[in-house]
C-alpha cells in the first residue's frame, strides 16, 4: 500500500514556507514603522518557535529538516522487523506523539493570544473588550487544563510510551481526549474570528486597520477548516493501532497545517 508520506511533506512543507516568512516580515514592519514590541508580537514569535509538532504525532520533527522519516511517519512499518525492532518504533513513536502533544498546544494557544491581543490595540473603545478578556482567560484555563491532562494521562508517566510497565493506569482515552479537545478550542477560533466584525462597521478605523481585520477573518476561515480535519482525525484514530507512524499521518498533516496558517494570520495584519 502507498504510504502517505508525500502528502505529509507536501502540507507542511509549504505552509511552514508561508509561515517563515509571515513572521520575518511581521518583525520587518515593526522596523521600518519604528513600533515598539508588544504582547502580540511576542506570541506570535512563540507560536512559531515549538511548531515541530502538532497531534498525535510519531515524528517531532515537521520543518523538512533531517529526521522527519526517523519513524517512517505515513508509512506502514515494515513486515520483515522483528517484534523487538517492532515495538522499539512504536515506543519511540508513542514518546514523540506524547511531547508533540505539548508543543501543538503551546502553539496554537500563543496564536489565540497574539490574535486577541492584536483585537485589544485595534479597538480601544469597544464594547468587545470584555468578550476579549474572558478569551483570553479561557483561552489561559485551556492550555493550563490540557497541560496537566497530557502530563498525567497515565500514571506512572512513562506508560503513556513504555506499555512494558506492570500496573499503570492509562485512564484517558486518546481518541475522546483530541476531539474534546481540538473541538474545544475549534469553538474557541470561531469565537475569536467573528468578534471584531460588528465592531468594525461601528469604529472609525483606517482602511489599512479595516483590511488587516478582513485578512485576518479570511485567513482564519483556513484554520477553522484545517481543525475540522483535525477533529475528522481525531475522530478515526485507533488507540489500539499496530500501524501508528501510518495511522497518525494525517492527523499530524492536518494539525500542522493549522499551526502553520494560524501563525500567518497571527501575522498578516
Amino acid at each position: 500500500m502507498t504510504g502517505l508520506q508525500p502528502n505529509v511533506f507536501a502540507a507542511v512543507c509549504i505552509t511552514w514556507a508561508v509561515a517563515l516568512p509571515a513572521l520575518v516580515l511581521r518583525v520587518v514592519a515593526r522596523r521600518m514603522t519604528k513600533m515598539a514590541w508588544w504582547f502580540d508580537d511576542y506570541f506570535c514569535v512563540s507560536a512559531f518557535k515549538p511548531t515541530p509538532a502538532s497531534p498525535p504525532a510519531p515524528s517531532a520533527n515537521i520543518n523538512c529538516r533531517p529526521g522527519t522519516t526517523d519513524w517512517g511517519l505515513g508509512q506502514f512499518i515494515d513486515p520483515s522487523l522483528s517484534e523487538s525492532q517492532r515495538e522499539y518504533l512504536l515506543l519511540h513513536s508513542r514518546l514523540l506523539m506524547y511531547c508533540s502533544q505539548f508543543c501543538y498546544a503551546f502553539s496554537i494557544a500563543s496564536s489565540k493570544f497574539a490574535i486577541l491581543c492584536l483585537y485589544w490595540r485595534l479597538f480601544k473603545q469597544s464594547s468587545i473588550r470584555i468578550p476579549i478578556q474572558l478569551m483570553l482567560v479561557i483561552s489561559l484555563i485551556w492550555i493550563i487544563l490540557r497541560t496537566f491532562m497530557v502530563i498525567f494521562h497515565c500514571i506512572p508517566v512513562q506508560a503513556y510510551w513504555d506499555k512494558s510497565i506492570e500496573n499503570a493506569r492509562c485512564q484517558i482515552n486518546d481518541a475522546q481526549f483530541f476531539f474534546g479537545t481540538v473541538l474545544t478550542h475549534f469553538v474557541m477560533d470561531l469565537i475569536i474570528l467573528v468578534l471584531p466584525i460588528i465592531e468594525l462597521s461601528r469604529l472609525r478605523l483606517p482602511l489599512g486597520q479595516k483590511l488587516a481585520v478582513i485578512g485576518l477573518f479570511i485567513i482564519g476561515s483556513f484554520v477553522c477548516i484545517a481543525s475540522i480535519f483535525v477533529i475528522i482525525e481525531s475522530i478515526r484514530y485507533d488507540v489500539d493501532t499496530t500501524e501508528m507512524p501510518h495511522d497518525v499521518a494525517l492527523n499530524f498533516m492536518w494539525g500542522s497545517v493549522e499551526l502553520n496558517i494560524a501563525i500567518v494570520a497571527g501575522n498578516y495584519p
